[in-house]
């Protein structure tokens, strides 16, 4: 088995001749499926880390950052919409819905926050901290998105009988753990200052991370459906968590809420056990 090789339209528009490829993989997401935009050089995702017995070819959409509000949105992502319509591909895979989440424990927009502090006469455990109401309207625009993309799809003339494969999350563990740039922390943490500014205890930290991964996760799974070529990959439980505590490299995760390449490759595992059930293998 080799991997994929994998062309990154953000970071490259090199010419791609597909002949040599017995698979042709269209993938849009966000930095699990992306290079970090800190690295000099190409950083591990899942699609690095995906190998098959011929030879495939990805080409890549996604980056670090990228919310599936956005994806969706043929107004800010003409791209896909492009190669849906140029190139019958094998699969088209898609890694979106965790970014949306994370922006939404503490908006900055005004909207309401989804982490939150605990009223007076709630009983003091972790689903006090979260606002169940802000949650599901952000369920609902998450899953509103994934349809949207499934739309173009199925209204396609190159590819609406591709399949499509996603992916849920595993559990990050809230800690100070910054991306970091020539070994310097560079940004983040993400998760920890919104659990901080919604007063959650400490105790309670992974407890309501678990909860509102898991709401995440359950919904994207509603959106399983063989029949209409929407394949969803459980990815949760499968990588070693990171310690709580730690600010490095821990368990499978290279920061906060990103996996090392021991992660990625065990997440692209899944990810390619779905890919041989239809085939491609």
């Amino acid at each position: 088995m080799a991997k994929a090789r994998v062309v990154n339209v953000q970071f490259n528009d090199e010419p791609v001749d597909f002949a040599p490829y017995a698979y042709r993989l269209l993938a849009d997401g966000d930095s699990w499926f992306a290079w970090a935009h800190f690295n000099l050089a190409p950083s591990s995702n899942i699609l690095e880390q995906l190998t098959f017995n011929k030879a495939a070819v990805i080409v890549s959409l996604a980056y670090s950052g990228d919310v599936i509000q956005d994806i969706s949105d043929p107004r800010q992502n003409m791209a896909l919409d492009f190669e849906l319509q140029a190139l019958r591909y094998h699969a088209l895979l898609l890694s979106g819905g965790g970014n949306d989440l994370i922006d939404a424990l503490r908006p900055k927009s005004g909207a309401p926050a989804i982490l939150v502090p605990r009223s007076g006469n709630a009983p003091d455990k972790a689903g006090a901290y979260v606002d169940g109401a802000a949650l599901q309207a952000l369920m609902d625009k998450v899953l509103a998105s994934y349809r949207r993309i499934i739309a173009q799809r199925d209204a396609s003339d190159a590819n609406a009988a591709t399949p499509i494969v996603l992916h849920t999350y595993d559990y990050p563990t809230p800690r100070n753990a910054k991306a970091t740039f020539l070994g310097h922390p560079a940004i983040g943490p993400w998760l920890l200052p919104a659990l901080r500014a919604a007063t959650v205890p400490a105790v309670f930290h992974q407890d309501v991370t678990e909860i509102v991964f898991d709401t995440l996760a359950e919904a994207l799974l509603g959106l399983h459906d063989p029949a209409k070529g929407v394949h969803v990959v459980d990815t949760r439980n499968t990588i070693e968590r990171a310690a709580s505590g730690t600010t490095a490299l821990s368990g499978d995760w290279i920061n906060e809420i990103h996996p090392d390449a021991h992660g990625y490759a065990l997440l692209a595992q899944k990810m390619g056990a779905a890919l041989a059930g239809l085939g491609i293998r």
